[in-house]
């Protein structure tokens, strides 16, 4: 099956209605509609989203574009979700200083997650989600930087989880092959945001 995995829009991070669980925005919104774009014509059979606003509403655009059910899958979540206030890996490395070290030190940790059980949840939600699709599902999936970055290292292979930025609203593509076998076909795709207005 062909895995697809969308990071979410740009959030709000100004926001002070939901400040833990902000809403895309303006770019995100952009953002959310290239991908839209970018995957409306690929046969998408099955979307799915973290429970967080800021993935469930980049998914939204495409499944109405579908006319497809955005499923939620609880533990495709940030590792922030329990904190008081969202802080994007950008405005972390922006601030620099002493949070930004210990970011960079243990993101899940920084984020309010054991690192462990994180990675454990996110391989729980990815067998999930492969488990009993066909050899030719298209499958979407809207979460956020860590799990693509845990999905992408148990792809392959490695022990240490990798930590590259991933671009708001970027497509990465894997291929599932049955079992654990997984064939990771393009990482952090943003070609797609050039075109939309």
């Amino acid at each position: 099956m062909r895995l697809i995995l969308v990071r979410h829009g740009r959030p709000d991070e100004g926001g002070a209605e939901t400040p833990n669980d902000p809403p895309l925005s303006e770019d995100g919104c952009r953002q959310a509609r290239a991908a839209a774009r970018l995957l409306g014509s690929e046969g998408i059979k099955r979307i799915i989203a973290s429970p967080l606003r800021r993935a469930r509403e980049t998914a939204e655009l495409l499944a109405k574009g579908l006319a497809l059910p955005v499923e939620i899958i609880d533990l495709w979540a940030e590792a922030d979700r329990g904190t008081s206030r969202y802080r994007s890996t950008e405005t972390l490395r922006a601030e620099r200083g002493e949070a930004w070290s210990r970011f960079l030190t243990d993101p899940i940790g920084y984020l309010g997650g054991d690192p462990a059980s994180f990675r454990d949840g996110v391989l729980t939600a990815l067998g999930a989600t492969v488990a009993k699709e066909s050899s030719t599902a298209r499958v979407v999936v809207f979460t956020h930087g860590p799990p693509i970055n845990i999905v992408l290292s148990h792809a392959l292979g490695l022990d240490s989880i990798t930590r590259f930025l991933v671009g708001y609203g970027s497509v990465t593509r894997l291929r599932h092959f049955g079992g654990e076998r997984y064939g990771v076909a393009s990482i952090n795709e943003t070609g797609h945001h050039r075109w939309t207005f």
